[in-house]
This record gives structure tokens, sequence and C-alpha cells, in this order.
């Protein structure tokens, strides 16, 4: 058995600790929605069903959850930053009387997260049903430690992408994992019961297969895998349909190596198993989504995205995302919202809790700039390398593809519903997370390519910068709560 290369088990580490540090500082339910999620998963593990969106009888939350959101404090705790929980020890001891006689199985009312696929609460639910004999904060802390194994199969896979990429070159690796370990959004969605967390393992797991894929050929293992994570990615969430088209393109190329390298009888055979099992994971979470969601479903949100505004609207939305408005561009739908707050605000740097927990803005400020300034340099470093890239056409096209089709679905949909008049614009940092491997790839193409000393210098201050931002925000998130 080989050894785990002492970077990456430092890494582990590291991506260990701050999880735990995350699960023990942030207060229950204060994560993303999570309220919400924890609901479907105490629904699905108490009645062996999922939420229904449109559900008429019954409330969100279970008896059980509201007593404790009622008696320490928890709904009032959500975007307002004076509250603190309600931990005082006469709290506590009327919690504790409540929620002997409180049901835990009446939470089967309306749930706006009911559309989602059932994968990642099916396996939140497992971790819910070892605490059944005990109070809902343990078997909420339990979800929430199911989220560890999933943190750590992002940073190997961080680890393995590199690798696969520019072949294995123990510091190059350890900035992409190390970037991957210590990015503070995702450490806190690590600990949070909501299934972003699974989504960007299925995609970073997705992103080390398939470069290691085009390496390697058509081997059935490594093809079936593909199929199965893509058959993951749609049964976690309605976003993971921006998993289609890489896996179409990688798929596609492993195919025509399968014609030239295999009998025809295994590549026909290879190529049913490949299509049964991406199958399968469709209808399963086509079905599900629209018995579950009704209108809010995976196939309804794609179709009132498809049937809303028209194309130039939409183009126009895009480049005002990322650019100023040309003289013949009308303003976008919705809000004053675009790249700064996206990429930026929630997830380079990142925003804390439910959106409230910040840092000073002078951070935001700064991180734009270094940001601006990585990206420029990442252009030079194409342009300067693009032999190189011409070289490794098809890695580099099946990365692209990834990153354009997960851009593309959530500022789809996000179109789709300001057009419609919502005023929410729907985009958050942490729907980038799915494109965390690829932005560790980028950041180490640009280590690669600068001289060997700035280079080292770079890739140990990329990963030393965000693991102070980690601890900053943690330090933030233990005075939000317990100060």
């Amino acid at each position: 058995m080989r050894r785990v290369p002492t970077p990456l088990a430092a890494l582990l580490a590291a991506a260990t600790l701050v999880c735990l540090s995350w699960i023990v500082l942030l207060a229950p339910l204060q994560g993303p929605d999570e309220h919400n999620h924890v609901a479907y998963v105490q629904q699905l593990a108490e009645t062996g069903d999922g939420p229904v969106w449109g559900a008429t009888e019954g409330g969100t939350h279970s008896s059980e959850s509201v007593e404790l959101q009622t008696w320490q404090g928890l709904s009032a705790l959500i975007g307002m930053l004076s509250a603190r929980p309600g931990w005082t020890e006469p709290e506590e001891r009327a919690y504790a009387q409540v929620a002997q006689d409180a049901r835990r199985d009446d939470g089967t009312g309306p749930n706006p997260v009911a559309q989602n696929p059932p994968l990642y609460y099916a396996y939140s639910a497992a971790a819910y049903n070892l605490g059944t004999a005990w109070s809902l904060p343990t078997r909420l802390t339990l979800m929430r430690l199911a989220n560890l194994p999933l943190f750590l199969a992002i940073v190997i896979c961080a680890w393995l992408a590199v690798g696969a990429a520019f072949g294995r070159r123990r510091f190059l690796q350890t900035v992409g994992a190390g970037i991957a370990a210590l990015l503070p959004m995702v450490g806190m969605m690590s600990a949070v019961v909501n299934p972003d967390i699974a989504l960007t393992a299925v995609f970073a797991a997705f992103t080390a297969l398939a470069l290691t894929a085009l390496r390697v050929g058509p081997r059935p293992p490594v093809v079936l895998g593909l199929a199965a994570l893509g058959a993951a990615a749609l049964l976690t969430h309605g976003r993971g349909l921006a998993i289609l088209p890489p896996l179409a393109l990688v798929l596609a190329l492993l195919g025509w190596r399968a014609l030239r390298e295999l009998p025809p009888r295994r590549t026909l055979l290879l190529a049913a198993g490949t299509l049964a099992v991406g199958a399968a994971g469709a209808v399963g979470a086509f079905w599900y989504s629209a018995a579950h969601g009704e209108g809010s479903s995976i196939a309804g949100e794609v179709g009132n995205s498809a049937g809303s505004g028209n194309l130039r609207g939409f183009v126009a939305y895009v480049w005002q995302f990322y650019l100023s408005p040309l003289v013949s561009m009308s303003p976008p739908p919705g809000p004053e919202y675009g790249f700064r707050q996206v990429y930026v605000d929630t997830f380079a740097a990142g925003t804390f809790g439910s959106l409230e927990i910040q840092y000073p803005l002078w951070v935001y400020s700064w991180v734009q700039v270094l940001v601006g300034a990585g990206l420029l340099v990442l252009f030079g470093a194409i342009v300067r390398r693009w032999e190189a890239i011409r070289a490794h056409v098809a890695p580099v096209a099946v990365v692209a593809t990834l990153v354009v089709s997960v851009l593309l679905t959530i500022h789809f949909a996000a179109y789709g519903d300001l057009s419609a008049g919502s005023p929410d614009p729907l985009l958050t940092g942490r729907y980038l997370l799915p494109l965390l491997v690829p932005f560790a790839l980028a950041a180490v193409f640009v280590v690669s390519s600068l001289p060997r000393r700035l280079g080292t210098a770079v890739g140990a201050g990329l990963v030393t910068g965000w693991a102070l931002m980690s601890i900053a925000a943690l330090a933030l998130t233990l005075a939000r709560f317990y100060v």
C-alpha cells in the first residue's frame, strides 16, 4: 500500500481541523438555508420520504425542530448581528423539558428545497439515524460531521487532478490541494447541512477522474466511474446538470480511442453500461424532483429558464455581470449585482453564516485587486505557453467546457428568475464551488509558469493567505455567536 504523501497528509489534517472548528463555532441551523435542508433530512429519516414543495398539511419543520429554534433563539439569529443563541441554563432546561414530548415526524409541510434530488439527504439521513436515541442538537452535529469525508475527498481530488495535469510535482500538488483545503467558503460549507458540499465533491472527483481518463485511456472502471459521477451530480442537485457537457466531451474522446484500442464487442458493452448508468441517474433525478418539486422541479426550472427572456437579453445580462455596459445595452433585470459580489465577496474571500458574517470592507477590496491581478497573470501565462496548451488540447478542452457549463447553468437560471420578476439575484459564491478544482488548476498553472523562485513564493503565498483568512473567518464567527 502506498504511503500518503506527507504534504497531503498535513493538508488532510488541516482540513479536518478546519471542518471541526466550523462545526463547533457556527451555531446550529445558521448556514445558508440550513434549517430547510435539516427539515428535509429529518422528514426523510423519520418518514422514509422527502418533503413535497406544494404540500398543504403540516409545517416545514417538525415540532422538535420548532422547539429547538424557539428556546435557543436560532430563528432570531439569522441575519441579526445583535442576537445570540439562547444557551442559558434556564433556556436549556426549558428546551430539554419540551423536547421530550415534541414530535419528530410532523414536519411534512411545504419546503422550499423539496425539489432537490435525494442523494445528499439520504447520506445525511444515515448520520441522523445514528443519533436517534439522542437530542436534536446531537443529531445536527452528526449530520454536519458526515460532511467531513466529503471535504477530505475534495482535497484528495484536487491533489490527484494537479498530478494528472502537471505530473507528480509535490509542490504544485500541495498548492492545488492547499487551495481546496483552506479556501474559507469551502471550510464553512463543509460544516453546514447543505448539498452544495456534496455537489462540490462530485465535481472535484469528476475533474480528477476525467483528467486521469484522458491519460490512461478507455479503461472500463474509469469510464463507468465517470458515468456514475454524472449520475451522482444529477441526483445531488439541479445545478448538477452542468456536468453533462464536459461528461459528453470526455466520453466522446474516450469513445474515439476505444474504437481504435478495444475489440468492437467490448466497446459496445462499455458504451451500453455507461449509457445505462447515466440514464438511471437522470431518470431517477428528474422523476424524484418532479414528484416532490412540482412546478419547482428540475425540469420545471429548465423549462422556465428556457422560456424566459431572449438570447440577446441573456447575452447583455452576462456581459454587464462581468463588464461595463455597451451603449446599445439596456440595464439588466434585477438589482445591481455582478462579478465583485459573486467572485470576490462570496467566493474568493467569503461571507459566512447566513451571509451576515463578513470581513472588514478593506479585505474585500484587496482581494478584488489580487483576483484582478491573478486573472491578468493567468492571461499572460496562457499567451506565453500557448504551444504547450495546444499540445494538451484534450484535457484543457474538458476543463474549459466544465467551467463554461457551470457558469452558463447558474447564469441561465438566474436570468430566468430575474426576467420573471424575482428581486433576488440568486447567484452567490458557493454556486462556484463545483469549479474549485479547475480554479486550483488555474492557480497552479500560473505558479508553474513563473520563474522558479517567484512561483514558489506565489504558491506559498496563496496557501498561506487563505489559511490566514480561514483563521480570521473562524474568529469572526466566534465573535458573532459567543461574544
